[in-house]
């Protein structure tokens, strides 16, 4: 199967799979702009951290636990859903960001595009943000074609979330970022905590933390503790209280979608795009973490030559990675990388083993996901379509070929079906067992978003032309 190519389009220099450049006379797709682009120059010095209070401190809740609390379902991204998914590809509802109500006034960059992930509130409520820089709170109204908007906040003109997946708290508190300034140098971030407003159409902004200069593209991830970790394209990683203080930061390597993992033992680890993957410490004291090791993924490149191209976009020259960690329940930490490898490291930062994918430039950007018995791994490529590997020693059980990329990660239901989207505009389910498909459903877009299984067993994803798809149970 020839592969498709690859064309610059859209603003801040988006790639897409339905262009027409050619490399090395191979054809290859990966998405720049807000699933790239030029990453804003790291930053050496530590930026003041701001503050402001919420009006209200964090509340307590004797809610059930959020469907989906943030990307890759838990704080080590095993992307495993406690609920059954559909078997069937039923479109029931959908929310059109081109309607009147979905647009954004001042936007960061013009059009619709959606390549973040939706979390899911207690309730039901999906929550998601897309490109021009809307954070979407929407409902399933039960009848109709169309899904109810309850609220949407753009902070500020310019101001965008790019593709960031928000997380949840117990007391329904939403947790995202927003940066203004683009690409630019005076590109800066500010983390939010929002809250359902009582009435109206805006949340109420319980606090913010400056998060100081370059984007902030990278999804929060949720301690069990409450304690929110977020890092920005500088590479700074930031530890934050349910309050909105800051307990901790530290200085990684540049990020660009990848979002930080949480061992069991409080390590945060961190890819970047630098070519290492960080392990960061909690200080025993103050506010200044360390780092405690890391991994170069140049120095284990494997057998097979890699594909690269001169940048942009980025990750075309196979340098670092833009995946984000999985921590398996022993410690051990899995990462795909821009070489298409995807590498298992001991708690120590020690390589257990590597897998070649098939060659393609950006390589692998897909988080893994684990099965419930933990004995499998599942990930995308942007060659190769879906792998699924033996956690114990990384040899290959199946493989689910199809034409275009894998950009999102995929979503393990309670019954083992995995759930993941296609830049050529697919979303698919497929027998975790044997690799068997189960339904494949064209949306006639680019999906980057990953599925998200609500707890009734509706299914939420969104495409690139600023579709929020609900699909019916069963």
């Amino acid at each position: 199967m020839e592969r498709e190519s690859v064309a610059r389009q859209g603003p801040g220099h988006q790639f897409d799979r339905r262009g027409v450049l050619r490399i090395a006379g191979s054809v290859a797709a990966i998405g720049t702009a807000s699933n790239g682009g030029l990453l804003a120059a790291c930053q050496s010095s530590q930026p003041s951290i701001l503050v402001t209070p919420a009006a209200v401190a964090g509340r307590q809740s004797t809610r059930i636990p959020p469907p989906k609390p943030m990307y890759q379902m838990d704080a080590q991204h095993t992307g495993r859903s406690p609920f059954a998914g559909p078997k069937v590809a039923k479109l029931l509802r959908i929310f059109d960001t081109k309607t009147p109500e979905g647009q954004t006034p001042d936007p960061a960059f013009p059009g619709v595009d959606i390549q973040s992930s939706a979390a899911i509130g207690a309730d039901g409520t999906i929550y998601i943000g897309n490109i021009p820089g809307t954070l979407f709170a929407l409902r399933d109204p039960g009848t109709g074609d169309r899904l109810q908007l309850l609220w949407r906040f753009h902070p500020a003109p310019g101001a965008t979330s790019w593709h960031i997946t928000p997380a949840i708290g117990q007391d329904e508190t939403v947790y995202t970022s927003f940066s203004t300034g683009g690409f630019s140098p005076e590109a800066k971030g500010t983390f939010y905590a929002l809250r359902t407003p009582s009435s109206g159409s805006e949340p109420q902004v319980a606090w913010t933390v400056d998060l100081g200069p370059g984007r902030t593209t990278s999804s929060p991830a949720l301690g069990p503790d409450g304690t929110l970790y977020t890092i920005t394209a500088p590479g700074r990683l930031f530890a934050i209280n349910p309050n909105g203080t800051v307990k901790w930061t530290v200085q990684a390597g540049p990020p660009l979608i990848s979002s930080p993992a949480l061992g069991q033992d409080g390590t945060v680890y961190v890819a970047s795009m630098d070519g290492k993957l960080y392990a960061a410490a909690p200080p025993a004291s103050g506010t200044e973490g360390s780092i405690r090791w890391t991994f170069d993924f140049s120095e284990h490149p494997g057998r097979t030559p890699l594909v690269t191209a001169p940048p942009p976009p980025s990750g075309a020259d196979g340098i670092g990675s833009g995946a984000s960690p999985t921590v398996g329940p022993d410690g051990t930490v899995y990462c795909g990388a821009n070489n298409s490898n995807f590498y298992a490291l001991g708690p120590d930062g020690r390589l257990k083993w590597m897998f070649e994918a098939e060659r393609e430039i950006g390589g692998i950007w897909s988080c893994a996901a684990i099965s419930a018995d933990g004995s499998t791994l599942y990930f995308g490529a942007n060659k190769g379509g879906l792998y699924a590997l033996d956690r114990a020693n990384g040899t290959l059980r199946w493989q689910y070929k199809l034409f275009g990329s894998v950009f999102n990660a995929p979503m393990l239901d309670r019954t083992g079906t995995l759930y993941s989207g296609s830049t050529a505009g697919h979303l698919l389910a497929i027998n975790s067992a044997n690799g068997q498909g189960v339904f494949d459903f064209d949306a006639h877009a680019p999906v980057w978003a990953a599925p998200a299984i609500r707890s009734d067993g509706t299914l939420v994803t969104a495409d690139r032309q600023g579709r929020i798809m609900l699909f019916a149970a069963g």
